[in-house]
C-alpha cells in the first residue's frame, strides 16, 4: 500500500502538467474563435456599408433622372448628368407581298405558243464560241437536268454531233405544296431540243403533258396546251382560271429555272 501511494505522488505533477496543456489548447481555440468572429463582424460592417452607399448613389441617380425629365423644373440651368437622347420616331414598313396570280409574268402572252403549240425558247447569242463549244456547254447542263433530284425517268434520248442538236426527254416531279400534312404534285414530262450554231445557240422546252394524282378519283391526264395556255387559262376579265392557275404558274418558274441554269453553263469560261 505504501509503495502504491508513493508512485502516485509521482505520478500527481505529470498529470497536472496534462491538465495545464489541455486548458492551454482549449483557451487558444476559444482566443482563435473569437478572433475568427471579430474579423467576420468587420467583413460583415464593411459589406453593408458598401450596400449602403449603393443604395445612396442609385437613390441620388433616380432622383437626378426625375429631375432631368420632369416638365417643371425650377432652374433649367442647373447642371445635370443626366440628358434624354433624341431618339427618331419609329416607321411603320407595310410589306405588301405579291399574289402570283395578279403578277404580270403569269398572265395573257406568259406562255408562249407556236402553231397552236406551247413552246418555250430560250435564244443566245454568244459571241466567239464555235458550234462545238456551245454544243458541249449545253450537253453538259442539260445532262445535268436530267439527273437533278426531282427527275424519275429523264435522258438525252438523242444527239446529232454533226449538226450540234440535243434531245432530251424529261419526266419528273412539279411540286405546289408540300408539308406535313400534304403533298400536291403532278407529273410533269416535257421534250428539249438544244439547237447549237457558231456565235450562237437555240433552246426549246415543248410537248409538255401533265398526269396529276395518278390513281385517284380526282386524277387527270392533259397537255399544255389545254391547261396553261391562254385560252384554257385566262379568263374574259384577264386573271387566271383557278383550277389552271398552279401547274400554269409552276410550269413558268420551272422552265425559266431550267433556262436560267442553261444560261450560266454557257457564260463559264
Amino acid at each position: 500500500m505504501k509503495k502504491l501511494f508513493i508512485l502516485s505522488l509521482c505520478f500527481l505533477p505529470i498529470f497536472g502538467m496534462a491538465q495545464d496543456i489541455k486548458t492551454t489548447q482549449s483557451n487558444t481555440k476559444i482566443e482563435q474563435l473569437k478572433a475568427d468572429a471579430i474579423k467576420k463582424a468587420a467583413e460583415a460592417k464593411k459589406a453593408a456599408e458598401e450596400a449602403q452607399k449603393a443604395a445612396d448613389d442609385a437613390l441620388k441617380a433616380a432622383k437626378e433622372l426625375e429631375q432631368a425629365t420632369s416638365s417643371d423644373k425650377k432652374d433649367d440651368n442647373s447642371p445635370s448628368e443626366w440628358t434624354v437622347p433624341t431618339q427618331a420616331p419609329k416607321t411603320k414598313t407595310i410589306v405588301k407581298e405579291e399574289n402570283p396570280e395578279d403578277s404580270p409574268k403569269y398572265l395573257a402572252g406568259a406562255v408562249p405558243e407556236d402553231n397552236g403549240n406551247v413552246v418555250f425558247s430560250l435564244n443566245e447569242d454568244l459571241p466567239g464560241m464555235d458550234a462545238s463549244e456551245i454544243y458541249a456547254k449545253l450537253y453538259s447542263a442539260i445532262s445535268s437536268i436530267t439527273t437533278d433530284a426531282n427527275q424519275t425517268n429523264s435522258r438525252i434520248a438523242l444527239v446529232n454531233k454533226e449538226k450540234h442538236i440535243i434531245a432530251a426527254k424529261c419526266i419528273e416531279w412539279l411540286v405546289f405544296s408540300n408539308n406535313f400534312l400534304s403533298l400536291d404534285r403532278t407529273e410533269f414530262s416535257y421534250t428539249i431540243i438544244a439547237e447549237c450554231d457558231n456565235n450562237k445557240a437555240k433552246v426549246t422546252i415543248s410537248r409538255i403533258n401533265y398526269n396529276y394524282e395518278q390513281g385517284r378519283v380526282t386524277g387527270f391526264k392533259d397537255s399544255a396546251e389545254k391547261l396553261i395556255s391562254d385560252k384554257e387559262s385566262i379568263n374574259s376579265k384577264g386573271k387566271m382560271n383557278r383550277l389552271n392557275a398552279k401547274f400554269r404558274i409552276k410550269t413558268i418558274d420551272r422552265v425559266n429555272e431550267i433556262f436560267n441554269n442553261i444560261k450560266l453553263t454557257l457564260e463559264q469560261k
